[in-house]
């Protein structure tokens, strides 16, 4: 694994920004308190209403929805029932065909989220499947005979707690889940789930999806023998799950066939992107691994240890040295702060010995997210400064597929992550348009300070500044395709990084604490620096290199070689 180069290329994946929608919560259009599709179309304008110099839109070129297919919602669309239809739920696949049509007009790539490690246990398969071990779906998926005193199969357990096996009446067998007991895992060992799944992913490439995001694409395979994972030496987290190395139930040789077969059926189709979630405990070279021995699986693979890092400079700065280093030679890497399944970063990093500036985080992480090689992510909301709601009650738990473990521990719902779009300041935040309902998931009580109206018409807002970032992003060669280096060997409290082509530097300064001086490791040229984007300095402005950075300041200056 090489170093990245300066690898210039006009894949859209590579060069856009790309916006995650959680369709529960992000826009209700009819009044029931659950975000739909319906309500995505009609807040598109807002995303990208294609002019490239709106003062409204934030400016984002694709957008991955959570899953929309039918399901029983026990984990929230991570379960599907039925892949060829929308759920009830967000609208039907006339709206879906409408928001792909209006998202293309207004140059919005859609990406879906294609769950096919797994399917919902009121799927017609699984059904099917369960009814006798002689019907034509008995294989489809994982099926083991108890232990001779009727003990589980093995010691595979479940990601989201306790065994990951769960006993069947009518066959007399266990099945095997990764995640919740509703979520039977698929055998992808026979070619016949392979067929039937491929099928699927060809009807929505069909119908115009500009590609997929591969959920839990690390654990499709399985070993056939069914073997136990060695516990770990003196392992006693509390988490099970991690206390066995998983040599069995994941990330097998036979998973990277599978997802080289679907990468070469996805190349039949002009443009479009295949995206994989990794597993979150991951290492980043497990990861990158899946971007294929020669670039023939992943486009964009998802990694963990960059948003999972502590707010510091040099760690973040080591996260990111190691994803250079080892992504491979002609692969693209990929980066977020935040997702679905995890805490808000605004969250995550609130309390540390450098967090005494909430908008300087939030300024800061924007900027690093936006500059750094890669393809970057945005979760909804993350734009005007989200962060978690840690104030919902029981009763309104949506979140129900995390069990607890033998030990008792119970891993925190995802619910403080998921709430909804803060819109503007009128009742339920907008998320609504306005309506009284109860929606899905509470509010958070910071909505009448941290909304997309508000922001919009306060220039030094977070919104408007990763409007900024992301219009920089989209006018300077060098920050989408230029190489990353840092000008800083060992950062203590302060960044200081380039991306450079052969015509145009861009500097990026971010001081993580108080007023201090620039020192770097690197020659930088001194003089006409253009000022691109800053919370301190006039934008536009020509200046000479800083000897000082600002409390907390975040800069982006440009100059031709």
């Amino acid at each position: 694994m090489k170093k990245g180069k300066n690898v210039k290329t006009e894949k859209w994946w590579e060069t856009g920004v790309i916006y995650q929608i959680y369709p529960l919560t992000f826009a209700d259009s009819d009044g029931d308190g659950i975000g739909d599709l319906q309500g995505i179309i009609e807040r598109l304008d807002y995303l990208n209403d294609g002019n490239p110099n709106s003062e409204t839109s934030l400016g984002i070129d694709a957008i991955w929805l959570s899953p929309i297919n039918q399901s029983p919602m026990i984990d929230n669309g991570y379960d599907v029932s039925d892949y060829y239809d929308i759920s009830d739920t967000f609208g039907t696949l006339k709206d879906f065909e409408r928001l792909l049509s209006e998202s293309h007009r207004r140059g919005i790539k859609i990406i879906l989220d294609l769950v096919v490690n797994h399917t919902s246990n009121q799927h017609s398969w699984f059904l099917e499947s369960s009814r006798s071990k002689d019907n034509p779906k008995s294989n489809w998926y994982h099926w083991q005979d108890p232990e001779p005193d009727g003990d589980v199969p093995n010691n595979w357990l479940s990601y989201f707690g306790g065994t990951g096996w769960t006993f069947n009446e009518a066959r007399q067998q266990y099945y095997y889940h990764t995640f919740n007991e509703n979520q039977p895992d698929l055998n992808w060992n026979n070619p016949e789930v392979k067929t039937a799944i491929f099928t699927i992913i060809r009807f929505w490439l069909d119908k115009g999806v500009d590609g997929f995001r591969l959920d839990a694409s690390s654990v499709y395979s399985k070993d056939k023998y069914y073997r136990y994972n060695p516990v770990k030496f003196g392992a006693t987290d509390k988490n099970n799950y991690n206390n066995q190395h998983h040599l069995y139930d994941k990330n097998l040789p036979e998973n990277h066939q599978v997802i080289r077969e679907i990468r070469k059926l996805i190349d039949e189709y002009e443009d479009r992107v295949l995206i994989g979630e990794t597993f979150i405990d991951n290492r980043l070279y497990d990861s990158t691994m899946f971007y294929g021995f020669n670039n023939d699986e992943l486009h964009l693979a998802f990694t963990f240890e960059f948003p999972f890092s502590p707010w510091y400079p040099g760690y973040l700065q080591r996260e990111i040295i190691k994803k250079e280093l080892i992504t491979p030679e002609g692969a693209w890497p990929t980066y977020f702060l935040d997702n679905h399944d995890i805490p808000r970063h605004l969250s995550r990093w609130i309390e540390c010995s450098l967090c005494t500036n909430p908008l300087g985080i939030a300024q800061a992480s924007a900027a690093i997210l936006l500059t750094i090689r890669g393809t970057p992510f945005l979760y909804y909301g993350q734009e005007i400064g989200m962060v978690d709601n840690l104030e919902i009650p029981t009763d309104k738990i949506k979140d129900k597929a995390i069990v607890k473990s033998e030990s008792g521990e119970l891993p925190p719902p995802r619910d403080g992550a998921r709430t909804p779009m803060q819109w503007n300041d009128s009742i339920n935040a907008g998320f609504s348009f306005g309506k009284e309902v109860d929606p899905w998931l509470p509010i958070n009580s910071n909505y009448t300070e941290k909304n997309v109206a508000k922001e919009l018409k306060d220039p030094d807002s977070l919104l408007n500044f990763y409007r900024q970032l992301i219009k920089a992003r989209k006018n300077s060669e060098a920050l989408r395709f230029g190489r990353w280096n840092s000008l800083i060997h060992y950062p203590y409290e302060h960044l200081a990084y380039t991306r450079k082509i052969e015509a145009e530097t861009v500097l990026i300064l971010i001081n993580f604490s108080y007023e201090k001086d620039l020192t770097v490791d690197e020659y930088i040229a001194p003089y006409a620096w253009e000022v691109l984007v800053s919370n301190e300095r006039e934008v536009g402005k020509i200046i000479d290199l800083p000897s000082k950075l600002y409390p907390f300041e975040v800069s982006l200056l440009r100059r031709d070689n």
